[in-house]
């Protein structure tokens, strides 16, 4: 049997009827040559039966991993997928998230033709279901359609945050460069996404894409929304969590002999965080501008 051209990989663990309109955006891609691996995180509320419902279905193209009693959390499920797939290329969609029609359509035959590209990542429309007026899409803050070198998004993106840092349904990656970084670090529960990012902005050129081809769904128990509330993030200021992705992302680039412009990038963005945060009218301000200016 041919191996499929895309492996998309979905964690789950308690998304229950999100988990069916992740699904259904897969299945109703224009592009036919995919395979869902379906990971089971633990879940406790009728989303593995779900899922299995589903790999019942198409078991041709749906498979359905069993939880991990070791080991547990967005990063580790990924981790699994990537090991179990078998396409070339690897997409991630978190079971509450959804792709748009033409995804794979339109994304894959851009990574092919880049072959120095290890990475592709497109634009996600942060999306507010039944709340008209807030949706809005990242923003690039670098030249779209075109291929950029180490570390240029590292320091520009995800350091200096000139753009907005792509989302994890927004990438599609060669299943063979993420595996060579060694996937996304399971000792995060939030910044596992950039720890993977981090690790390919070094390594290898990406391709970003000006196209807008998922959904971030945004909704009070999403794991982002729960850390805000709990107060472990904090989008205007350093916080435990983005202290520690600093931390671990300066050992890294000292291990991996990069140049000091990203350490000392490293070093800015940390001074950056630490200044008291803007004032409310400040955030609507910049609320409006991410929504008015271009890409």
């Amino acid at each position: 049997m041919t191996a499929p051209r895309v492996s998309v990989i979905t964690p789950f663990v308690g998304e229950g009827a999100l988990l069916v309109e992740a699904i259904e955006s897969v299945r109703a891609q224009d592009a036919r040559d995919w395979e869902l691996i379906l990971v089971d995180d633990g879940s406790c509320d009728g989303s593995r039966e779900i899922a299995a419902r589903f790999a019942a279905t198409d078991p041709a193209r749906i498979r359905l991993l069993d939880p991990d009693p070791r080991r547990h959390g967005a990063a580790a499920a990924r981790n699994r997928g990537v090991r179990a797939a078998s396409g070339e290329f690897v997409a991630f969609l978190d079971a509450d998230d959804l792709f748009e029609r033409g995804k794979l359509r339109m994304e894959v035959p851009l990574l092919e033709a880049n072959p120095d590209a290890a990475l592709l990542y497109s634009r996600t429309r942060y999306w507010y279901p039944g709340r008209w007026g807030r949706d809005w899409t990242e923003r690039l803050g670098v030249t779209g359609d075109c291929i950029h070198r180490p570390p240029t998004l590292l320091t520009r993106i995800l350091l200096q945050q000139k753009g907005d840092v792509p989302c994890t349904c927004g990438l599609l990656a060669r299943r063979n460069a993420v595996l060579e970084v060694g996937g996304f670090e399971e000792d995060f529960a939030l910044y596992e996404d950039q720890t993977l990012l981090a690790k390919l902005f070094l390594a290898f050129p990406t391709f970003v894409s000006k196209g807008c081809h998922s959904r971030y769904r945004q909704h009070p128990a999403s794991t982002s929304a729960r850390a805000r509330a709990s107060g472990d993030y904090d989008p205007h200021r350093l916080h435990p969590a983005q202290d520690a992705f600093f931390d671990w992302l300066e050992g890294y680039v000292r291990a991996n002999g990069s140049d000091g412009g990203v350490l000392a990038a490293i070093e800015s963005a940390r001074a950056e965080r630490r200044r008291p945060p803007p004032g409310r009218l400040r955030i609507l301000a910049s609320r409006v501008a991410r929504r008015l200016r271009p890409i």
